[in-house]
């Protein structure tokens, strides 16, 4: 099993004219391995830089996180936390951060607090203030 840090990932996911090198570098990686580890940081990160970075749209972001989870080779750490948290920022306008944050608040019988407005407005988030 390896591991791998959010730019691997990404450039075994994401075709990039200007890193095409380390593109086939990370593929070749992923392909000799039985199995490839993600932690919870590197899932998040790679979630948040298709989005804002890259500025894949909300659907493709949320397929490409639903294949990685889905993947027998992949293994994502806190993988059903994930799993919703991706549901729910594929369904809604929720930031992905947001998503994973509601999603360990209700799986620890908690009330999210936030100064978010519009994050306060969802089941299970509250407003301060």
């Amino acid at each position: 099993m390896i591991a791998l840090d959010t730019n691997v990932l990404l450039r075994a996911l994401v075709d990039d004219e200007e890193a095409a090198n380390q593109c086939a570098a990370a593929r070749r990686l992923v392909a000799a391995a039985t199995a490839v580890t993600i932690s919870a940081a590197v899932f998040l990160e790679a979630v948040w830089t298709l989005s804002r970075s890259f500025g894949f749209p909300r659907k493709d972001v949320a397929r490409v996180a639903t294949m990685l989870l889905d993947h027998p080779k992949y293994r994502v750490q806190d993988a059903a936390l994930f799993e919703a948290a991706v549901a729910r920022f594929g369904a809604g306008n929720i930031d992905f951060a947001d998503a994973v944050a509601l999603e360990h608040a209700s799986r620890n019988a908690a009330t999210l607090y936030t100064f978010d407005r519009k994050l306060a407005k969802l089941d299970g988030a509250q407003a301060i203030g």
